[in-house]
């Protein structure tokens, strides 16, 4: 048995009382970690966002680009060309974290995940989370994924009271979707009194990490665990902290704020807007702080899909509701690849600027030769190709759009590093462009290549992790 539930260099914790966002229990708060999927809540902000201002409904169709079906477990196991309604999509975030799913929710709202990672940043500052940075929108590993315990109880807060009506989607215990069932990666959900939410999340670099909210009555609690060194022991940690918590409050009322909680209200007076699926109450919840603690400590270590690491771990099986019916119907034969969506409406209301977005996940770096430069022309740098020596065939791979040119050089160099046996001596090129915001971005880029050769580079890269995407040299 570890000295500690949590790993000490991924480590941190935070209680608040989710009405008034007053601490009540802090540890390594403001440290930067790793949020692993907990990624997802931003995403499903960004889309409950929309869906109250009636850019989308939950009827509306989400299609599913070639880089999304790519993605990596945990996944829906989508193909390109496949539509998800709206729906579907929430309840496959909340409950089956999928990454396939995530990415083409940013594909919908910002036309690419590179844009709807910098929507995701704004929208971050906007909401007052100092010290998250975004760049992917589904929480696989991307060492510059950041964000702290303290951030994420604050967007835990603004997803509960901005959005109450959809709130309930983060206590469904599982949905079926294709003919397979798919029970939550949250085992507070039926174990723990009162627990009502929201997401778990899990990556060999962030350990084991939760966001749970808690109400009883008229107190509603809001934790952060992050770097469990197993699921169990996550929870674990989880539930004694919101032990200790609500001891003191049965001992001291007033030290947190009584309100009315506006999701419960609303799941009393109102039916739940799931487009005529049939949701199972999900709040008949009990404490089970009893479970075994028999699990493989070192499960988890060589884990890479969520899925597998949150489910080999996990307590052993309790009752909970019956899974929530979402579609039926026989797994599609594979298609071919289509076409990214268009861009949707999306808010873009001007912010402080963000920092860099890139969208590569990269594994651990390996030392290799330094990357054959070409001197350039122009004012991108004297070790970028310039713009103006590419000819209107050329076609380059891009792997991110950064607000700041010398980060996107840095990155290319990264990018380079890793992925020489592929990139062989195309040169890095450096495009900056205005945002639909007015503020100037800059794509990163290498090239030049015919289109196939761009195309079979990406691929290759894309099946080791590293996503890009191949772009004439003109756009």
């Amino acid at each position: 048995m570890p000295a500690s539930l949590t790993d000490p260099a991924k480590d941190a914790a935070l209680i608040v009382d989710g009405t008034t966002g007053k601490v009540l229990y802090s540890r390594n708060a403001t440290a930067e970690r790793h949020p692993a999927s907990l990624t997802k809540m931003m995403t499903l902000y960004l889309l409950f966002e929309q869906l109250k201002k009636g850019q989308v409904s939950f009827s509306s169709q989400i299609p599913v680009s070639a880089h999304a079906a790519a993605q990596k477990p945990t996944k829906l196991h989508l193909y390109a060309g496949d539509t998800i309604p709206v729906d579907v999509a929430i309840y496959a975030i909340v409950v089956r974290s999928a990454n396939d799913v995530a990415v083409a929710i940013a594909e919908f709202l910002g036309g690419t995940e590179s844009n709807f990672a910098t929507m995701m940043n704004t929208k971050a500052r906007q909401l007052g989370m100092r010290d998250t940075f975004y760049h992917n929108a589904s929480g696989l590993p991307d060492p510059l994924q950041i964000s702290t315990a303290s951030d994420l109880a604050v967007l835990a807060r603004h997803l509960a009271y901005d959005f109450p009506q959809y709130f309930h989607y983060f206590s469904a215990p599982g949905f079926s979707y294709r003919g397979v069932n798919y029970t939550t990666h949250d085992n507070l959900i039926g174990r723990y009194s009162g627990a009502d939410g929201i997401k778990t999340g899990y990556t060999g670099a962030s350990g084991f990490n939760l966001v749970s909210s808690v109400t009883r009555g008229r107190t509603h609690i809001i934790g952060v665990v992050m770097g469990g060194r197993t699921a169990h022991r996550r929870d674990a940690e989880m539930m004694n902290l919101l032990d200790q918590t609500f001891d003191r409050i049965d001992q001291n009322p007033a030290m947190v704020a009584s309100a009315t909680v506006p999701w419960r209200t609303m799941a009393q007076n109102t039916p739940a807007v799931t487009a005529g699926f049939d949701l199972m109450a999900s709040n008949q919840h009990a404490t089970a702080n009893d479970a075994s603690d028999s699990e493989d400590e070192d499960a988890a270590e060589s884990q890479s899909d969520s899925d597998d690491a949150e489910n080999e771990i996990a307590p052993p099986p309790v009752p909970t509701p019956a899974p929530i019916v979402v579609a039926q119907a026989k797994p599609p034969a594979p298609k071919p690849s289509a076409p990214p969506p268009k861009a949707t409406a999306a808010d873009n209301t001007p912010t402080p600027k963000p920092r860099p977005v890139m969208v590569a996940s990269y594994q651990p770096p390996k030392p290799r030769p330094a990357m054959r430069q070409e001197i350039g022309e122009g004012d991108i740098g004297d070790d970028m190709l310039s713009t103006a020596r590419l000819k209107a065939q050329d076609w380059t791979i891009q792997i991110g759009a950064f607000a700041d040119s010398a980060i996107a050089r840095a990155q290319l160099a990264s990018y380079a590093e890793r992925s020489m046996d592929v990139l062989g001596q195309a040169s890095r090129i450096i495009v900056p462009f205005k945002a639909v915001d007015g503020q100037t971005l800059f794509r990163a880029r290498f090239g030049p290549f015919v289109e196939r050769e761009a195309r079979e580079v990406c691929t290759r890269l894309t099946e080791r992790g590293q996503t890009c995407f191949a772009a004439l040299a003109t756009r």
